[in-house]
């Protein structure tokens, strides 16, 4: 097991920004984009970041070669949910006159260091909110992602409580009024309730215990900080208020569906899936994924560069199940 220096609380906090399009024709499919501005509190090992930034590069890494399944299948698992909205006139594709979802183009365009911790190392809503400010700098079309170190601590923020990150659609301004600015927080997933947030790399701490594997970066508390990462991310860019700013963001696009959507799409569809990391898993077994033979790490996707993950399921609405990459 890696050392407690390298676990961290997370708090990732995805702003409910502009996003841009492509007009050029109605028959062009759209694509969204989720720029990061990422902010690291605190310090970190290089494999920490460099797990991060390679899990966001491959979320749409779509290339020919590689290996399969590949981390951009799950993704676009995700970018199926902006089909709950009646707007097939805009996503047909040319050729086959089928519907097909907008992709969601994810990128990072800033990363900030700030080992000296400007805020303290006790961390709550309130001066997390301020961390979410230095993540944007000013940026208003950023989605603001801000790491915390194992050095620091969280309070009252509901962890360990079922769950091992948080989102909310709102924030408080300087005058107390709530502001539309969705965040989601995930704890520490090695030292925070490890039995919960870093399985299968630690012992379950419910139910049945079920084997536990090596993490495929050598480090647990950078391949469970994926895991919880990409569930963070599947569940905010799945929620119908993401969504209604895809299609309602700009003219000529603009649609009367409101808050309506079909029961098949669930507003947090990696969460559904808790604890699914492959076809026929039950309490304290992963289901189907794979054990490098040579590392020993356990995967179930393939990233940019070979590199090897492994990430949560999440629910596909047209499946009516948990998608699994195998």
């Amino acid at each position: 097991m890696a050392s407690s220096s390298s676990s961290l609380f997370i708090i990732t906090f995805l702003l409910l920004a502009p996003l841009c399009f492509s007009f050029d024709s109605p028959s062009q499919i759209p694509n969204g984009t989720l720029d990061l501005s990422l902010l690291w509190y605190g310090p970190f090992t290089p494999v920490q970041k460099e797990r991060v930034q390679d899990f966001i590069e491959s979320l749409n890494y779509d290339a020919k070669e590689g290996l399969d399944p590949k981390v951009s299948a799950w993704w676009k698992v995700v970018e199926s949910y902006q089909e709950r909205y009646e707007v097939t006139e805009i996503y047909q594709h040319e050729k086959s006159n089928r519907t097909v979802a907008p992709r969601i183009k994810v990128k990072i365009v800033r990363s900030y260091v700030d080992e000296k911790m400007k805020y303290g190392k006790e961390i709550t809503i309130e001066n997390g909110e301020k961390l979410v400010e230095t993540a944007m700098e000013n940026m208003s079309k950023v989605v603001p992602v801000v790491f915390l170190s194992a050095q620091v601590r969280s309070h009252g923020l509901g962890f360990c409580n079922k769950t091992c990150q948080r989102y909310a659609l709102t924030v408080k301004d300087i005058k107390g009024k709530e502001k539309p600015q969705p965040y989601v927080m995930v704890s520490d997933p090695e030292v925070q309730c490890p039995g919960e947030c870093a399985w299968p790399f630690h012992i379950a701490n419910k139910g049945p215990h079920g084997m536990t594997y090596q993490p495929p970066s050598g480090e647990i508390g950078a391949d469970a900080l994926v895991i919880q990462l990409a569930t963070g991310l599947a569940d905010i860019a799945a929620n119908p208020a993401l969504t209604e700013t895809l299609f309602k963001s700009e003219p000529p696009y603009i649609t009367d569906v409101g808050n309506q959507s079909s029961p098949d799409y669930i507003e947090e569809p990696a969460t559904k899936c808790i604890r699914v990391f492959g076809s026929g898993a039950f309490p304290g077994f992963t289901g189907r994924i794979r054990v490098d033979p040579i590392t020993g790490g356990a995967f179930n996707s393939h990233g940019i560069n070979h590199l090897k993950f492994l990430i949560p399921s999440v629910w596909d609405p047209k499946t009516k199940s948990c998608w699994t990459p195998m």
